[in-house]
């Protein structure tokens, strides 16, 4: 952040704050310029301090975990949350995605939908959506080069620019190198990425933009500890995991897209078309997997504004369609007591397509009432071929083939009050829903025999209600953003434990009883002018309570659902002087949370505090140190989803640690 803005706001933050107020629901909006003020290692640093995200980097790895609301939580990357870039799919259209595949240091801003908020861009999913706005020549000119290096070898460079041409035509480019030795065992991470736009104005009102992606991946998978061993020795891996030297490796990840706009009168007609693939290499200690993924498709968005009946009224309405398939291969090699078996293949196929309509009708000055639907159709098939060695061990993927069509109509309404001073009310009543991705909605489960039979069944979608109010205002000196949320959900996509092998991977589920998640999501922030200091305070604050529950379940009553805490409350404090000197510290909290449905084993609580220093120079030179942990607390972050951990049979080793003490340093120098 530049000098000047001790002073002021600039005109494009002030225009993306009364955005987010028009939108109905919780929005937030991250500009990435904020988050490069210390080491940005990936989506986990440019989402901090964000009132109901739960984000967590585990093992100091750029790999993170990202849950709104309690979205896939029985999951360990981005699941239930729609991945996209201008809009555009980013990731799977399955919404099976990963953090690695939203590269902040290609992002303008981050724009965060919780739940509803996200059916403008044709989501309806229990999460909502993450959009990246993308860096152009128009809002990122000139060029930049950024070092940075810490603890545990950690190094990154990026290279950037943007220039715009008299012919109409801008460029855009971003080149970026990334690795880490991590400070855990099998934890080493690399990944180079390219990234360009390239944009023409065809006239003045009618645009294009081309993006072009492409990412190489390499990640050592440290595996999961035991609580006693993240307390005594959390740099160790997973003995099977460094046995098996676990890794990841894409070989390439790229993702082209192209955008039009026209501008018709006060209307705007939007469309694109994307194309993603995904190849990747995997050997565990379960199983090697060889994945190759490819999904496509086109968006269609019509923004109308018009008077009715003497009132503003804004009409929006599209079409998303896509497809995609995968071939991938297994092979599981000889472990202590475990037979190597396979081949195996699993070919999976997966559609969607989405009608959406949203309409917002101004009554008065103060009074806006949203009303709108998503229709969505998803098609999911798979023809899995497994050796018979296979069979017993690789249970979660069946023998056969399956398909399976899900269907749904998801209405939203709700309304926006202004009350004047800067403080609006809203509120909200919406359905979502969420199709199993097309690698999961086809599960086998053992049954006991001899010899052990599979039952083999397809999954349903997951569906919710949401009823969600809040109150949101203020400007740059005090902001205050309150929501308060209850879903009821039903046939959430859980796991249970494979009954005749305890210690391999959880099975895809639909969860026997309804679930609840609730939630309070509240964010202050501002800024105290201290003149006599000829300086400035930045502070923010955001807690989160998350109540997510079972209702009734047959086995385990109105037990918690798993994996994330109850209480989340992160906050920091940044003194900054005029002449581009800056300071503070960051805090987290996080109180205990439950490993297992059974909830019978509960991670404890933590607290970590961070400090941040850095110097913004004339002549375009950054200069900061950002340390982490300082108190080097050993603490659990995230855990694979259990059922019961009583369970004869079953590892307690399911947790993965937080990052530990470490610091980082980098410079930027800008022309």
């Amino acid at each position: 952040m530049s000098p000047i803005d001790v002073k002021g706001e600039t005109a494009e933050r002030a225009a993306a704050r009364e955005y987010a107020r028009s939108i109905l629901g919780n929005v937030s909006i991250r500009f990435t310029e904020d988050v490069k003020e210390h080491a940005a290692i990936g989506l986990a640093d440019a989402l901090a301090s964000l009132p109901g995200v739960y984000v967590q980097r585990p093992s100091g790895q750029e790999a993170a975990r990202v849950s709104m609301r309690g979205s896939g939580i029985a999951s360990t990357g981005i699941r239930g949350i729609r991945l996209l870039r201008d809009g555009l799919p980013l990731g799977r259209l399955d919404d099976m995605n990963e953090a690695i595949y939203a590269d902040i240091m290609s992002a303008h801003r981050i724009d965060v939908y919780r739940g509803a908020s996200s059916l403008q861009y044709g989501a309806s999913t229990l999460g909502g959506a993450l959009n990246l706005i993308s860096p152009t020549a128009y809002n990122d000119p000139g060029a930049t080069a950024r070092m940075e290096a810490g603890s545990d070898g950690f190094r990154r460079i990026q290279l950037k620019g943007g220039k715009v041409f008299e012919s109409g035509l801008d460029v855009y480019v971003s080149a970026s190198h990334y690795e880490t030795d991590s400070f855990r065992e099998n934890a080493a991470e690399r990944s180079s990425r390219l990234y360009a736009n390239i944009g023409y104005a065809f006239s003045a009102t009618s645009r294009g933009r081309l993006h072009i992606t492409e990412e190489r991946y390499t990640g050592q998978l440290p595996g999961t500890l035991t609580l006693e061993q993240i307390r005594n020795t959390p740099w160790m891996a997973h003995p099977q995991n460094r046995a098996a030297g676990a890794y990841i490796h894409t070989s390439p990840r790229w993702h082209l897209a192209y955008q039009q706009e026209w501008d018709i009168g006060e209307d705007r007609l939007t469309a694109g078309v994307f194309h993603t693939g995904t190849k990747f290499d995997s050997p565990t200690q379960v199983a090697r997997a060889r994945y190759d993924a490819t999904d496509y498709g086109l968006s269609l968005r019509h923004e109308i504004n018009r008077l009715l009946n003497g009132h503003a009224n804004r009409f929006v309405w599209g079409v998303n369609a896509g497809r995609g398939d995968g071939d991938n291969s297994l092979v599981v090699p000889a472990m202590p007591g475990v037979t190597a078996g396979g081949p195996g293949t699993i070919r999976d196929r997966r559609s969607n397509i989405e009608v959406f309509a949203q309409n917002t009708y101004q009554l008065n000055d103060r009074l806006s009432f949203i009303g709108g639907a998503q229709f969505a159709q998803a098609r999911r098939s798979t023809d899995n071929s497994l050796a018979a060695t296979l069979r017993p061990i690789i249970t979660q993927y069946p023998d056969g083939s399956a398909s399976r069509t899900y269907t749904s109509l998801n209405p939203s309404i709700g309304a926006i009050y202004d009350l004047g001073m800067e403080a609006q009310v809203y509120a909200n009543l919406t359905r979502s829903h969420e199709a199993p991705a097309s690698l999961a909605f086809f599960n086998g489960y053992p049954v006991a025999g001899f010899p052990p039979s599979v039952r083999t069944a397809t999954l349903e979608q997951q569906r919710a209600t949401t009823f969600e109010i809040g109150v949101r205002g203020g400007d740059r000196q005090f902001g205050w953003d309150i929501a308060v949320y209850r879903s009821r959900v039903n046939n959430e996509l859980l796991a249970i434990a494979n009954t005749l092998a305890p210690t391999l991977p959880t099975i895809n589920v639909n969860s026997s009883s309804d679930t609840e998640h609730s939630g309070l999501e509240l964010g202050l922030h501002g800024t105290k002018s201290l003149p006599l200091l000829s300086a400035s305070m930045d502070w923010n604050f955001a807690y989160t309570w998350n109540h997510f529950r079972f209702d009734g379940h047959p086995n385990y009553g109105n037990n918690r659902l798993p994996g994330i805490p109850d209480h989340v409350l992160q906050a920091g404090f940044t003194y900054r002087h005029t002449n581009g000197f800056y300071i503070g510290p960051r805090i987290e909290l996080g109180s205990s949370w439950y490993a297992d449905q059974a909830n019978s084993l509960k991670a404890p609580g933590y607290g970590v505090l961070h400090l941040q220093t850095g110097y913004v120079a004339r002549g375009g030179y950054r200069f900061f140190i950002d340390a982490r942990n300082l108190g080097d607390k050993h603490y659990a972050v995230t855990a694979d989803h259990m059922v019961d951990a009583r369970v004869a049979g079953t590892s307690s080793a399911v947790f993965r640690p937080g990052q530990v003490k470490a610091i980082f340093a980098g410079i930027e120098k800008r022309w």
